[in-house]
C-alpha cells in the first residue's frame, strides 16, 4: 500500500503525456486523490509501530527496497497528501502547456512521498532528488517573475550542492558500517569510529534544505518566483523534508555527534529564528513577508533539534519526548497555515496584480471571508490559543526550556518579532481607509473556500484537540 500511494502520482504523470492536454488537471487530481485516501487509510490503521516493506534489491550493497511508516514520519506524510490534491484543484484554470505543468506537479508528489516514507538511504536519495527537479523545471518554466530565471537556478544550485555533500557523507558512512539501512545504521554506528566530516557533510545539505541562516539565500527569490502551487508545495512540504532529514537521520544515527554540536545546532537556530524575522520586518513584498516569516517558523524546529543534543538530568518531564512531538505538530501546523496564506496572497496578486502590503487597505470591509480566512492563518502563525501553532510551539518551547533555558529564552524575542511583522501586514491589507481602486474586489467564491475548507478544519482541530494528531507520533510501548 505504501509503494501503491507513492507511485500513483508518478503513474498519472506518465499517463498526462500519453493523453491529449484537456485530461491533464483530471489525471493529476485522481493520481494525488489515490495517494491521499491511501495515506489515511493507513493512518486510520496506525498503532505507533513500524508498519515496513521490504524486498532485496541490490543484496551485494546491502541495499534494499525498504520503506516503511512510524511516528517519524506518519503526520509528516499525512499533510504531503493532504496538500498534493489541494495544489492540483488551485491550478485547476492553469492553462500553459497543461500536460508539462501537471506532469511536473505529479512527479513532485511522488518524489516528496518517496522521500518521507523510504527506509534505505540509497532509494531515499533518489526521491531527495526526484523532488528538486519538478520544482527547478516549475519555477524556471511557469513562474511569473523576471527572475523566476535565476531564482530557479540559485534554487537548483544551493539544493544540489547540499545534496552532493549529503551523498558523499553516505559514502563514506557506508565505508564504516557497511550498511544503507537507516533502522540498522543507529546499532551499526555504535561499534565504529565515526569521524565528524561524515556528520557534517549530512548536516550540510540537511541546512540547505531547511534552511538555515546563512545558507537560505535562495529561498526568498524562489519563493517570490513560483507560481503560487509550487510555492505552497515549496513552503508546506519541501522545506519539511529538511527538518524531517533531521529526525530520520541526525537524531538516531548520530546522537554522539548531536550531543557534541548541540549548542552550534541551537545557535545557528536562534541566528535564523531572529534573522528571518528582522529580514520580514523590512519587506512589503506579501510573498516575502511569508517566506522570511517561514524561515523563522521552521527554525523553531531546529531549536527543538539542538536542545534534543543534550542530556536531560533529573527532570520530572520526559523533555525529548515533548521537543520531539513539537517538532512533527510544528512541522504540520506550519505546513497547513502557511500553504493556506501563500494561497490567499495568491488569490490577491491574481485579483489586483500586486502584491505590496503597502498598497491595500481596509480590505476587511469589501471582502470579509478574504479577511476571516487570512486572519485565523495568520494567528495560527502568531502561536494564538486554539490553534495548531499554539499547541505546536508549547511543545517545543516547554521541552527545550527544560534543556537550554538560555538560548529557549532568547528564542523568544522571535515571537515577539513576529508578532509584530504579522500585525502590521493584516493593518496594512485589512484595516484604515479602502484603496478605492479595490472597492469592488470580489470576495472568496465558493470554490476557493471549499479548497481553504479543510486546511481550516485541520488548523482549528489541531490547536483545540491535538492529542489526535500528537498520537501519529507517539511510538507504542
Amino acid at each position: 500500500m505504501i509503494t501503491l500511494m507513492t507511485l500513483a502520482p508518478l503513474a498519472a504523470a506518465i499517463l498526462i503525456l500519453a493523453m491529449p492536454a484537456q485530461r491533464a488537471r483530471f489525471t493529476a487530481l485522481l493520481g494525488a486523490l489515490v495517494s491521499f485516501t491511501l495515506t489515511s487509510w493507513m493512518l486510520l490503521q496506525f498503532d505507533g509501530n513500524l508498519i515496513e516493506v521490504k524486498h532485496q534489491w541490490i543484496p551485494d550493497l546491502d541495499i534494499n527496497y525498504h520503506v516503511g511508516l512510524d511516528a517519524t514520519n506518519a503526520l509528516v506524510l499525512f499533510l504531503a497528501a493532504l496538500l498534493a490534491p489541494i495544489v492540483v484543484c488551485i491550478s485547476w484554470k492553469h492553462s500553459d502547456r497543461p500536460k508539462t505543468y501537471f506532469a511536473l506537479l505529479s512527479i513532485q508528489f511522488t518524489g516528496l512521498f518517496g522521500t518521507f516514507t523510504a527506509l534505505n538511504f540509497f532509494h531515499w536519495f533518489i526521491y531527495w532528488e526526484l523532488a528538486l527537479v519538478p520544482a527547478f523545471f516549475l519555477i524556471k518554466l511557469f513562474g511569473k517573475s523576471e527572475d523566476r530565471h535565476k531564482a530557479a537556478i540559485n534554487f537548483f544550485l544551493f539544493t544540489v550542492l547540499g545534496s552532493v555533500a549529503m551523498l558523499l557523507g553516505f559514502l563514506f558512512l557506508y565505508q564504516n558500517t557497511e550498511s544503507f539501512n537507516f533502522i540498522e545504521l543507529p546499532e551499526k554506528i555504535k561499534s565504529v569510529e565515526m569521524n565528524s566530516l561524515i556528520f557534517v557533510a549530512i548536516l550540510a545539505g540537511l541546512w540547505v534544505k531547511v534552511p538555515l541562516a546563512p545558507l537560505h539565500i535562495w529561498q526568498a527569490p524562489a519563493y517570490a518566483a513560483a507560481p503560487t502551487p509550487v510555492v505552497i508545495l515549496l513552503t508546506g512540504v519541501m522545506s519539511k523534508m529538511g527538518v524531517y532529514g533531521f529526525l530520520r537521520l541526525i537524531v538516531p544515527i548520530f546522537p554522539e555527534q548531536l550531543r557534541q554540536h548541540s549548542e552550534m545546532l541551537l545557535g545557528i537556530a536562534l541566528l535564523t529564528i531572529l534573522w528571518g524575522a528582522f529580514l520580514a520586518l523590512r519587506q512589503t513584498d506579501l510573498k516575502k513577508i511569508l517566506a522570511f516569516s517561514s524561515l523563522n517558523h521552521v527554525a523553531y524546529c531546529v531549536l527543538g533539534i539542538g536542545a534534543l543534543g543534550i542530556a536531560a538530568n533529573e527532570l520530572k518531564v520526559d523533555a525529548h519526548e515533548l521537543v520531539k512531538q513539537g517538532i512533527i505538530l510544528q512541522m504540520f501546523a506550519h505546513g497547513l497555515s502557511a500553504a493556506g496564506l501563500f494561497y490567499l496572497v495568491g488569490l490577491l496578486e491574481q485579483r489586483t496584480g500586486i502584491r505590496n502590503r503597502d498598497e491595500f487597505g481596509g480590505l476587511c470591509s469589501v471582502t470579509p471571508r478574504f479577511a476571516a480566512m487570512f486572519y485565523s492563518l495568520t494567528f495560527c502563525s502568531l502561536g494564538l490559543p486554539f490553534l495548531a501553532g499554539f499547541a505546536a510551539e508549547f511543545l517545543i518551547f516547554s521541552g527545550s526550556f527544560a534543556l537550554a533555558p538560555k538560548m529557549t529564552a532568547l528564542a523568544t524575542l522571535g515571537l515577539l518579532a513576529t508578532a509584530v511583522f504579522l500585525l502590521t501586514m493584516l493593518q496594512r491589507v485589512f484595516t484604515g481607509p479602502i484603496n478605492e481602486k479595490y472597492q469592488s474586489m470580489p470576495d472568496l467564491t465558493r470554490n476557493e473556500i471549499l479548497i481553504l475548507t479543510p486546511i481550516m478544519i485541520l488548523v482549528i482541530w489541531a490547536g483545540t484537540y491535538p492529542k489526535t494528531w500528537l498520537s501519529f507520533s507517539q511510538i507504542t510501548p
